[in-house]
Formats: structure tokens, C-alpha cells, sequence
């Protein structure tokens, strides 16, 4: 009896020992770990505002006021109107000029392709330019300038040069156009690196059909010249040598049109009649 009696209360003392409370010791070192954390905190916060307080001093400083506007890529007088319309303030800290802030009020100029800024401190700010480069005048409702990717990015006003090839026959609206204007600009890029010096000097039109065909016509030549919608160096080889085989018989004026939309021949209308 006194056996069972002593191994009972043994029982009962471990059991009493898993359930005791956490010790001192626990308590000081999560305490320890706590205020580790909160100095943690407290020297990063120290540091962003004295960050923050040293770029407020610096980009109100004397030292970085901006004296130089470089701009390249564009002519003197264009170079004054795109730094009016940057948003620039004279003599503006250099820090705290915002890049792209600038870019987006440069770039909403229509003669704006792209705009590349580059700060040299202390004093100066760069801009290089790239200008849109128009190659044709799309006529639908308004005359609007195109370039030579075929997108139009600008209509013409009246104190505008136009002495540019015209393209027709587009309609007021819709998707089609934008693979049309492609496909223009690709007849164009075709042509101008033919390197016939009369072809590029005397295209005055390029017709689109509704169905996407192409047709073109030359200041000084009586015929049109039908391009299909591909292919088209091509074409413009084989059109230079039916010319040149047309004025040397001396039938240049004669010709009416001419289909260069076949892979092995082209077509040469004359007053009635066709070879």
C-alpha cells in the first residue's frame, strides 16, 4: 500500500511540472527581441527622413540650378518653341526637374516623333529629338501629313508645305484604312529606293482601290500604272524598263496604262489596243 501511494504522488508532480508557467528568462529575452525590433524601426525611420531632408536641401539648392538647354536633332527656331512648351522654368533645380513630365509635354508637339533626355550635373540638361519625317499627304475629310510607316500623325495647316505625293481614295472611316496606309507606305519606301531619279521626282499619286490595289500616276508620264497590293521593287524594275523600252520607240505618249500586276509580264494599253 505504501508503494502504490508514493508512485501517485510522483505522478502527480510531473504533471504539475509540464503545465508551470514560462520563466523570467523567457520573458527578459522576448523583451530583449522586442525593443531590437522597435531601435530596428526607429533607425530606419531616422534614416528616411534625414534622406528625405537631404534630397528637400539639394533640390532646393543653388548649386544644381539648371544654366545649359542643349537640344540636338532639330533646327534654332524649333529648338525655342520645344523648350517653351517642356514646362522648363529658368534657372530650375536640376533635381528636381520630373524627366518624364518633360518627355509627355515635348511629345504632344505633332512634329514630335520621340524625345531622349539626359541630365549632366550640376548645371545642364540634354535633349535630343527626333523629328517626324512626312512622306505623303493622305486626303480624306482633311489633308493630313503621313509618315513612312504609314501612320497619319498630323493634318496639314494652310501655312504648311505640301509639296508631297497625295494618296486617294481612302475612306472616311474605318479598320481597312490602317492596312491600306501600311501598304501605301511600303509603295513608297519601294520607290524611293529604286533609285530612279524620275520616278521620285514626279509621283503624284497613289490611288488606293477598295479592294486594296494600288494605282499611281506620275507628273509627266500620260498613263497610270497599276501596282497590285505586293511585290513591289519588283514591279518598279519592270516599270523602268518598259519606259525606257517606250522612249526609245518612241511611244511614250502613246501608252495608257500599264498592269504590272502579273508575275511574268506586264500589261501596256495604247489608244486601242493593249500588248
Amino acid at each position: 500500500m505504501k508503494r502504490s501511494s508514493v508512485l501517485d504522488k510522483q505522478s502527480v508532480k510531473r504533471h504539475k511540472r509540464k503545465g508551470s508557467l514560462p520563466s523570467k528568462k523567457f520573458f527578459g529575452q522576448l523583451g530583449f527581441g522586442l525593443i531590437k525590433i522597435f531601435l530596428f524601426f526607429l533607425g530606419l525611420g531616422a534614416l528616411s527622413l534625414a534622406f528625405i531632408a537631404g534630397y528637400q536641401f539639394l533640390s532646393s539648392s543653388s548649386y544644381f540650378r539648371l544654366h545649359n538647354i542643349v537640344v540636338a536633332g532639330v533646327n534654332d527656331d524649333f529648338r525655342e518653341e520645344l523648350i517653351k512648351i517642356s514646362g522648363l522654368k529658368e534657372k530650375e533645380n536640376l533635381l528636381s526637374i520630373e524627366s518624364s513630365t518633360i518627355r509627355r509635354n515635348i511629345e504632344r508637339h505633332p512634329w514630335i516623333r520621340s524625345i531622349f533626355l539626359k541630365k549632366e550635373f550640376p548645371h545642364t540638361l540634354y535633349i535630343t529629338a527626333e523629328r517626324e519625317e512626312a512622306v505623303a499627304i493622305v486626303i480624306r475629310e482633311t489633308m493630313s501629313f503621313m509618315n513612312k510607316e504609314g501612320i497619319v500623325f498630323k493634318d496639314v495647316e494652310s501655312n504648311e508645305c505640301i509639296d508631297f505625293p497625295v494618296v486617294t481614295g481612302l475612306s472616311k472611316g474605318g479598320e481597312k484604312n490602317t492596312a491600306k496606309l501600311k501598304g501605301a507606305a511600303s509603295l513608297l519606301n519601294a520607290i524611293h529606293l529604286c533609285e530612279s531619279p524620275f520616278l521620285i521626282k514626279h509621283l503624284s499619286e497613289i490611288h488606293v482601290e477598295e479592294a486594296g490595289t494600288f494605282i499611281v500616276y506620275f507628273k509627266k508620264l500620260p498613263f497610270k500604272v497599276l501596282f497590285g497590293r505586293n511585290d513591289f521593287e519588283r514591279k518598279i524594275g519592270s516599270l523602268i524598263d518598259i519606259i525606257n523600252h517606250l522612249q526609245n520607240t518612241y511611244r511614250l505618249d502613246q501608252a495608257k496604262s500599264i498592269d504590272l500586276n502579273y508575275i511574268d509580264r506586264a500589261v501596256v494599253a495604247f489608244d486601242g489596243r493593249v500588248i
